[in-house]
C-alpha cells in the first residue's frame, strides 16, 4: 500500500526576516510564523493524517505542534528531517555569503542540478549528505511506521534539495515559503518515493 507524505515547511522566524541562513542553529517561530502555522490546521482538516512527524529543530517542532492542535494527534521528533547542516556560513546573510565567497559560488551553491552536490562550504554538510540523511530517515519512517498519510514538518532547503532530487526534470526551483505544502507518495514495492 503507498503512503503519503505531506512535506511541510516551518513558519517564519526573526533570522527568515532578516533573511540569515538558519542551518542548524536553533532558531523559534516569530509571531507571524505562529500565525502562517495555524493556517496549515485547515489543510490537515482537508487532508488527513494518522499522526505528525517534524525535525528536531525548534521552529519545526513548533509549526508541527500548532497545525496538530486541533487534531491531537502523535507528534514524533526526529533529526534526520533537519536543515541542510550550513557549517561556518551560519547566521549570515545572503550578500554576506556572496561577499566572502564569491557571486558565482553562491549562485552555483543554489542551483537546483545535481552537478554541484558534493560542494560544501567550510564545515558544512553538502547537498549529497542532506539528501541522503534526509532520505534514509524518511524510508525508515516509511517501513517502520503502520500510517496511510503523515505530515512532516521540515525546512526549506533540504525539502527543496530532496523533491528535485525526485525530479530532476525540474530546472527551475521549487518555491517553499514558509507553510507550503508538497506531497510525495512512496511506494513500498519498489521503495521509491514519486513526487
Amino acid at each position: 500500500m503507498q503512503k503519503i507524505i505531506h512535506l511541510f515547511r516551518h513558519g517564519l522566524t526573526d533570522w527568515n526576516h532578516q533573511r540569515r541562513l538558519q542551518g542548524h542553529t536553533d532558531i523559534p517561530l516569530n509571531n507571524e510564523g505562529r500565525n502562517q502555522a495555524l493556517a496549515l490546521q485547515d489543510f490537515f482538516n482537508r487532508n488527513p493524517v494518522d499522526f505528525f512527524i517534524s525535525s528536531d529543530l525548534t521552529r519545526a517542532r513548533q509549526t508541527a505542534e500548532i497545525a496538530n492542535t486541533q487534531l491531537s494527534h502523535p507528534l514524533l521528533i526526529s533529526p534526520h528531517f533537519r536543515e541542510v547542516y550550513l557549517g561556518e556560513i551560519e547566521g549570515w546573510t545572503r550578500e554576506e555569503v556572496a561577499e566572502k565567497f564569491g557571486t558565482p559560488v553562491w549562485e552555483n551553491w543554489l542551483a537546483v542540478q545535481d552537478h554541484n552536490a558534493d560542494f560544501r562550504f567550510p564545515e558544512a554538510e553538502s547537498s549529497k549528505e542532506a539528501i541522503k540523511r534526509f532520505a534514509a530517515g524518511l524510508k525508515d519512517l516509511c517501513q517502520q511506521k503502520d500510517f496511510k498519510a503523515v505530515g512532516l514538518c521540515t525546512h526549506g532547503l533540504i525539502m527543496r534539495r530532496f523533491l528535485h532530487s525526485l525530479r530532476p526534470d525540474l530546472t527551475e526551483a521549487l518555491p517553499t515559503p514558509n507553510c507550503v505544502v508538497y506531497t510525495v507518495t512512496w511506494n513500498p514495492a519498489s521503495g521509491d518515493f514519486i513526487f
